[in-house]
C-alpha cells in the first residue's frame, strides 16, 4: 500500500511538472520592440507595463525622471494611480488602452526631442496624452516621464 503511494505521488507531481512546463511565458520584450525611434520606445514602455515588466519601463525613463521617481514609486504610479480629472482613469490603463500615434511630433524649440502621443477614445472622453522622448548618445531614446503633455477633449461625440 506504501508503494501505491509513493507511485500514485511521483505520478502526480510528474504530472503537475509536465503541465507547468507547457505554460508559456511572456515573450521577452527585446524579441519584438526596439528604442531606435520615439515611436517603438512608446511602444517597448508599454509593452513592459502592459506585461508587468516595470524595472524594463523603469529603464526606459530618463535619468533626470528616475533621479525624481524611485522604482518604488514609478511601480506604485503605475499600479494604482487614478486621475480624476479623467474621471478616475488609472495611469496603467491610460498607457496600455491607448493606442499610439505612429506620427511623432517634433517639441518646439528643439531639434532633438519628440513628443509622442496616446490616444484614447471612449464611450464618455477622447484623450491625447503626449509622452516626451528624448535621444540618448547610443542611438536609443528615452521617456521624460516629468514632461508630459495632455489633452481631454471630454466626449468623443464631439
Amino acid at each position: 500500500m506504501a508503494g501505491i503511494r509513493v507511485l500514485f505521488s511521483w505520478a502526480l507531481f510528474m504530472t503537475i511538472v509536465l503541465l507547468s512546463s507547457g505554460c508559456q511565458q511572456i515573450p521577452r520584450v527585446e524579441d519584438h520592440f526596439n528604442r531606435s525611434t520615439p515611436v517603438e520606445t512608446v511602444r517597448y514602455f508599454r509593452y513592459c507595463v502592459d506585461a508587468g515588466e516595470l524595472d524594463l519601463a523603469y529603464e526606459t525613463l530618463t535619468a533626470e525622471s528616475r533621479n525624481s521617481v524611485t522604482p518604488l514609486q514609478f511601480k506604485a504610479l503605475i499600479r494604482f494611480v487614478d486621475v480624476p480629472e479623467l474621471n478616475n482613469l488609472g495611469l496603467r490603463d491610460l498607457i496600455v488602452d491607448s493606442d499610439v500615434d505612429t506620427r511623432p511630433e517634433m517639441v518646439s524649440g528643439s531639434t532633438r526631442n519628440w513628443w509622442v502621443t496616446l490616444i484614447l477614445d471612449t464611450e464618455d472622453q477622447y484623450i491625447e496624452y503626449s509622452l516626451k522622448l528624448v535621444p540618448m548618445a547610443t542611438g536609443q531614446w528615452q521617456l521624460d516621464l516629468l514632461s508630459p503633455r495632455g489633452l481631454d477633449f471630454g466626449g468623443s461625440d464631439s
